[in-house]
């Protein structure tokens, strides 16, 4: 029987029985209403629900009242018709991303009501939602750059002034947050409750509150402890964000997947942990993050299937790496000329892995892998929730890492990056080529500290053709391919088959004899012993 509640008109169906729902004969005439429910007569059970709610014709008869007795007592989920899947059209382009199928996550795993109020006493997503004391016109900020001028804490590989043009690009990501003021402030250490001096906090405070445009204070650091922002809230009369905040508030509006919202909510994690106090909201919290790390091993199962298909069909993959911003999107769409490769001048722009097929030169076909760009100053928690994302890059054939030589800070984020890298299982074979791209807005490193670089331009397609050989050779080298020159009848099934198994670098006819076809072909050993098994003819290197 249906287990079911009727409340006025709507049917509720009690979210134990979303398994196989049991319906009676006369229990069938209610579902056609719904057109969109797909009955499987023969069976005698009924597939494909989302949660929502099922509107009943008024003039509809009830089921009858002994199925309105054999609900359980446990959460209720609303449910309502979804549309039966129609059979893709075989022309029609396969989407770019490299998630595996999302269906396999229940809503449930992600939208969890009894964990919202957590997030609002950890106050983790503080500019979402916040509205300016000046009106309607979004979250007013101001930007805060504690820089500690001496001691061992004192920084020597950036300047004051890039970590705060930095931190304003990071909130001017956000929607709706304009930075009002902003300031670098020395401190003589970032551990003290309130992180600044007794007049400098005095003087930040007045300012703040005395700037009707100002709303929410963000202080760079990575991760600031409750008591330090409870303090810095009370002085400042205003919500009080740090760097792991603004990031994860980055993340969630850009995370459009259900694989990408599953790692930003368990990225959250460690920032809410943080601000416990009791054993209640320690056990919610563990057993969400349970729930989400079952969530994502299915769906990183799904994608190593994925990485093993691409492996049995000798598919080359190249993973695109870098800072945030560095281009790599832009580059890819240049290489590659996929449109659906977007590139954006906005931090964190990319966080689902998308995959961009295109032929290399010499006729073989490889996938470019857009990768979740980094960042410094992130505490290794939040990018460890997208290490089932970066697995793509660890297994790729070839790395290419993509630097942005125009940028003041171009030494510090290439070893941002490489510290990455180096955390991750990347294998020391892998080979890794770098990108400096954006030459065409001009560098100030010296020529010689650029010697090892392939200098690129994604918007002027300047060194494409120069960095495409390189991941050529790079590609034929890991993957065993060679060269193989042989002349073959003009049109033959020879031919047919070298062009649909393996790439073609040249295909010419012979001026002297149009019966014959001169091909260079790149192929594997084992594309060369298929080859020779249908065909029978041995190959010149």
């Amino acid at each position: 029987m249906l287990p079911v509640r009727v409340f006025g008109m709507k049917a509720v169906v009690f979210r134990g029985s979303l398994g196989n729902l049991i319906h009676h004969r006369q229990n069938v005439s209610i579902l056609q209403h719904c057109p969109s429910f797909e009955i499987h007569r023969s069976s005698r059970y009924i597939r494909h629900f989302v949660p929502s709610v099922i509107n009943l014709p008024s003039t509809q008869k009830i089921i009858n009242s002994h199925s309105l007795t054999q609900g359980r007592s446990i959460c209720l989920t609303q449910v309502s018709c979804k549309k039966k899947k129609v059979g893709k059209n075989k022309n029609q382009t396969e989407s770019p991303a490299v998630s595996p199928n999302e269906d396999i996550i229940e809503d449930e795993v992600l939208d969890d009501p009894q964990f919202e109020y957590l997030r609002d006493q950890s106050r983790l997503l503080g500019l979402a939602g916040l509205d300016a004391r000046a009106g309607s016109g979004g979250v007013g900020l101001m930007v805060l750059q504690p820089w500690v001028k001496w001691g061992p804490r004192m920084r020597t590989n950036t300047s004051s002034q890039l970590m705060l043009e930095e931190a304003v690009a990071l909130v001017s990501t956000l929607q709706g947050v304009t930075v009002a003021a902003q300031e670098v402030v020395n401190v003589k250490s970032v551990g003290g409750k309130t992180v600044f001096g007794k007049g400098t906090l005095e003087r930040l405070t007045t300012q703040a509150r005395t700037n009707k445009a100002i709303s929410c204070v963000f202080i760079s650091l990575d991760i600031m402890r409750k008591m330090q922002i409870e303090a810095l809230e009370e002085a400042f009369g205003m919500r009080v964000v740090d760097r792991y905040s603004v990031v994860l508030a980055i993340f969630h509006q850009h995370a459009h997947t259900r694989e990408a919202r599953l790692q930003v909510a368990l990225a959250e994690l460690p920032y809410i942990r943080k601000r416990l106090s009791s054993e209640r909201d320690r056990l919610l919290v563990a057993e969400r993050e349970k729930r989400l790390r079952a969530g994502l091993a299915k769906l990183a199962g799904v994608r190593a299937q994925v990485r093993s298909n691409r492996a049995r069909s000798s598919l080359p993959t190249v993973a695109v790496v870098g800072y945030t911003n560095s281009g790599k999107t832009s580059l890819i769409r240049a290489i590659t000329q996929d449109s659906r490769a977007e590139g954006q001048d906005q931090l964190f722009a990319t966080l689902d892995v998308t995959a961009h097929g295109t032929r290399l030169p010499c006729g073989v076909e490889v996938a470019f892998i857009d990768t979740v760009g980094f960042i410094q100053d992130i505490p290794t928690d939040l990018i460890a929730s997208f290490r089932a994302t970066l697995e793509d890059a660890v297994c790729a054939d070839v790395v290419i890492h993509v630097r942005d030589v125009s940028h003041p800070d171009y030494e510090l984020q290439g070893t941002t990056v490489n510290g990455t890298l180096a955390a991750l299982p990347l294998p020391t074979t892998t080979p890794i080529i770098t990108a400096a791209n954006k030459i065409d807005r001009g560098t100030t490193r010296p020529s010689d500290q650029l010697d090892d670089v392939h200098l690129v331009s994604a918007t002027t397609g300047q060194g494409l053709d120069e960095l495409l050989d390189a991941v050529q050779s790079e590609v034929l080298r890991v993957t065993g391919r060679k060269m193989w020159k042989f002349a073959l009848p003009t049109g033959s099934r020879e031919i047919q088959w070298l062009r649909g198994a393996t790439g073609i670098a040249h295909e010419e006819v012979d001026t002297t004899n149009p019966q014959t076809t001169h091909v260079i072909a790149v192929m594997t050993a084992q594309e060369l012993a298929a080859f020779e098994r249908n065909f029978g003819r041995q190959l010149k290197k």
